[in-house]
């Protein structure tokens, strides 16, 4: 009995020092926040470019941010586990609070490589933008755009007015720093300000949307493969303004990754004939 607990004490031992670490929440937001306080939740904040839009004025009172962790995702890239970390930050003692319509976090993302013993930072970006609405963040997936690539996927909704609207933002590591590459408005209606029981009312409803996808069945010989294509593919109309009419929201849009960059490689409108 002794030489079995012996035995198993031993192999513990041997998966403890041969075992990768658990990747640590707090140790990821300590690299990516200004002073994190991991018992507090919150750290310094340090003013950034487009911060004004967000109504978070580059003030003493909003110095201090609370952070929230919004997705840990591990993924393989090239035989190398990695780890995709999101969080969002906001002002903790705003004066008038931080839940307006215009009040938006601020999305912070780190890269994190597995390199025996530790995880290593590869990339990071506490403010790649400012996104969501009354203090909330926007949803937030991971993708992959690539054989080897992964990215974060921002939806995000809002409504003002019975005017309703939605958007895609791609955002992916470059270099040693992560930034936005890809936006895109996929939905949008005025369902929510027409009264169907008002008749006065002249507003005609409108309403499109899109699809997404990542796909590599675009990929030309001569183009890089490390990234996969985004396809969009919309259906229904839309309004400019009043004083314009309906126009179709019927299109294929074919985006390419180049120099940092989705851009735009093809548009095609097309029309539906009903039978």
């Amino acid at each position: 009995m002794k030489t079995l607990l012996f035995s198993l004490m031993c192999l513990c031992l041997v998966r403890i020092l041969h075992g990768q670490e658990p990747f640590s929440r707090d140790e990821a937001l300590k690299q990516l926040y200004n002073q994190y306080d991991a018992e507090k939740k919150t750290a310094n904040w340090v003013c950034v470019k487009g911060q004004e839009h967000a109504a978070w004025p580059c003030w003493k009172e909003y110095s201090t941010v609370s952070i929230s962790v919004l997705l840990v995702a591990q993924v393989q890239e090239q035989g190398v586990e990695e780890a995709y970390f999101v969080a969002s930050a906001k002002p903790a003692n705003a004066p008038l609070g931080y839940e307006c319509h215009a009040c938006r976090p601020a999305i912070g993302i780190a890269v994190f490589a597995w390199k025996a013993p530790h995880w290593a930072l590869q990339s990071g970006n506490p403010a790649v933008g400012f996104y969501g609405g009354w203090g909330g963040p926007p949803g937030v997936d991971i993708a992959q755009i690539g054989p080897e690539k992964h990215g974060i996927l921002l939806s995000n909704s809002d409504m003002a007015q019975g005017f309703a609207w939605s958007a895609r933002s791609l955002l992916i590591p470059i270099s040693s720093t992560v930034d936005e590459v890809w936006s895109i408005q996929d939905e949008q209606d005025n369902l929510g300000a027409i009264d169907p029981d008002d008749k006065l009312n002249k507003q005609v409803a409108y309403r499109s949307s899109a699809a997404v996808r990542f796909c590599a069945n675009y990929q030309e010989a001569n183009s890089s493969s490390d990234y996969f294509d985004i396809e969009v593919i919309s259906r229904g109309t839309d309004r400019e303004d009043y004083n314009h009419p309906l126009k179709k929201e019927n299109w294929t849009e074919i985006y390419r990754f180049s120099n940092g960059k989705y851009r735009l490689l093809q548009h095609a409108d097309f029309i539906e004939i009903k039978k």
